[in-house]
């Protein structure tokens, strides 16, 4: 989320424009308000689009079939103008992170949570299949979690069951991809027509991704996925049992085999009521969201464009004895001026905020390392309002390099972990240009086979050195609202525990340069000194640049 800029618009239609919160290859979406102060998204095609009628056609279409479904899965339809300059389609704002982004950023999800998304995503394509349309394009990043439920966006290839065809709108003749390779169905991968049932194939490619990180047919290339989409069978061994067979029938190849979406939910069965329904994270990831658009609309800088600083200290609970510091006089800071330093390298200035004085206990004063002196005669203070900001400054610098090229996978690390049980599992595993992730998770060796132990990596890459740490440092600082800081650990440049989850017995995240490792585990009694052993271990296991 970030501003539109000097050169951007602003007003839509009677829309303010505050903000972009997303753009690609054909248009952007912004954040709006209306008369009314009601918080808009403004799809805006991009101007070159404009001019073709093939486009145009495809987003009339896009406006009339938005228009037919309600706004109880789906994102409701405002205002739209088809025929202006640039076109553009308002729906009300729906807060929420994608499907998508929360895999991505916490890892998969468990049994009780997929089953909810499942019921989610069923009523909402009963519902778009009931105004006649069918969605072609259903994947995780076009499915919202929203405190109320599940919301899917984007009806923009959507097509009337009773329609025309592609070549009536020149979709053909343009020669844009419809759809996504790895959540398509296989008679959308060979062009074949379809029916609502292709979307149901979607749904089901979309519960393994939930499960365990990746489409049941992403391939090493966009021949090889829809080459098994066609014609592979998934495998759904790491499926919850009650889940298995409900996602094998979606993924029929036969579109007749696959149940309507009103008999998936008999399938499913009632869903348990719950204030809260999804997991931790995605409360953080929607405060977060909030926290952006207030900034926004005041004027301030979105915390996406944000670097977090140190917190003021509070005692570290964990008994394990931490290495001496050297002895070194500690000048009181005294007041000093709150500074936000942007990922861009500007900054901008806050009035004046006091550091409460420190303790000192009496004897040798402990060392604060340089670079930490350095952060606080620069006057950089907390930022994140509620949360604690994440800083253990007091490693040398050379104990770990500050740049890193790749993440493991988990049969690399094994051997070298202080970890006990069957030999990990490699739950997640991607990469990209931009960031590479891996997640991996150790379980006991009892006939229940409980998940003790879980670690994620996360390298940011793709700029230069300080760009990576940056960005890795933006959305650490993000995810540490909320948590306790850790205290002491010899290594990282920001660590904090992480209370949210309430699977594991102690989960510590820890940044180092443009690294973040997390590690969950359970460990009735206390685990707080292994977590550090672990996640030593973690950031030990990954390559430097």
């Amino acid at each position: 989320m970030e501003h539109v800029g000097p050169a951007g618009p602003t007003h839509v239609g009677p829309f303010k424009v505050a903000g972009v919160l997303g753009q690609g290859g054909m248009g952007r979406v912004l954040l709006c308000a209306g008369p009314d102060g009601r918080l808009v998204a403004v799809k805006q095609v991009l101007a070159h689009f404009a001019d073709d009628e093939g486009f145009r056609a495809r987003f009339r279409r896009e406006v009339a079939a938005s228009r037919k479904v309600s706004g109880a899965y789906t994102a409701a339809v405002m205002d739209a103008d088809p025929d202006a300059p640039t076109p553009w389609l308002a729906s009300v704002f729906v807060a929420g992170p994608s499907l998508g982004a929360v895999v991505k950023k916490d890892g998969v999800l468990d049994g009780a949570v997929v089953h909810r998304l499942a019921a989610g995503l069923a009523s909402a394509l009963a519902e778009i299949h009931r105004a006649g349309l069918i969605h072609r394009d259903l994947k995780p990043d076009n499915v919202l979690l929203t405190e109320d439920g599940v919301r899917v966006i984007d009806l923009g290839i959507a097509r009337a069951t009773e329609g025309e065809s592609d070549g009536d709108t020149g979709l053909t003749r343009t020669g844009w991809v419809i759809g996504s390779p790895a959540f398509m169905s296989p008679e959308q991968a060979e062009s074949k027509p379809l029916t609502p049932a292709s979307d149901v194939f979607s749904l089901g490619s979309m519960l393994v991704m939930a499960v365990t990180g990746n489409s049941p047919f992403a391939g090493t290339s966009t021949l090889q996925t829809l080459y098994d989409v066609v014609h592979s069978e998934p495998d759904l061994s790491a499926l919850p049992a009650g889940l298995r067979g409900i996602v094998e029938r979606c993924l029929a190849k036969d579109p007749a085999a696959r149940p309507t979406p009103a008999q998936l939910l008999e399938l499913l069965g009632p869903v348990a009521p719950a204030g809260r329904q999804w997991p931790p994270a995605v409360y953080r990831m929607l405060a977060a969201q909030r926290a952006d658009i207030d900034r926004l609309f005041s004027g301030g800088e979105p915390v996406a464009d944000t670097i977090v600083a140190p917190p003021d200290p509070d005692p570290d609970p964990d008994p394990d004895p931490e290495p001496e510091l050297e002895p070194a006089a500690v000048a009181d800071p005294g007041p000093v001026d709150a500074v936000v330093e942007r990922a861009d390298g500007a900054t901008k200035s806050d009035p004046p905020v006091v550091p409460p004085r420190p303790t000192v206990p009496p004897g040798p004063v402990p060392r604060i390392r340089q670079r930490t002196v350095a952060l606080l005669a620069a006057g950089v203070l907390v930022a994140t309002g509620v949360g604690v900001g994440a800083y253990v400054l007091d490693r040398d610098v050379s104990d770990y390099p500050t740049a890193y090229a790749d993440v493991p996978v988990c049969r690399e690390v094994s051997r070298n972990f202080p970890l006990t049980g069957r030999e990990p599992k490699d739950d997640f595993h991607s990469g990209g240009a931009n960031q590479a992730h891996t997640m991996c998770s150790w379980y006991s060796v009892e006939p229940t086979e409980r998940r003790t132990a879980l670690v994620r990596w996360d390298v940011k890459r793709g700029g230069d050195d300080v760009a990576n740490a940056k960005l890795q440092q933006t959305g650490f600082a993000a995810d540490a609202a909320g948590g306790r800081r850790a205290n002491g650990l010899g290594f990282g440049d920001g660590a904090y525990w992480d209370s949210a989850d309430s699977e594991w017995t102690c989960a510590l995240s820890v940044r180092q340069g443009n690294l973040v490792v997390w590690v969950g585990l359970y460990r009735p009694g206390g685990c707080e000194a292994k977590a550090k052993e672990v996640a030593k271990a973690a950031l030990a296991a990954v390559p430097g640049s």
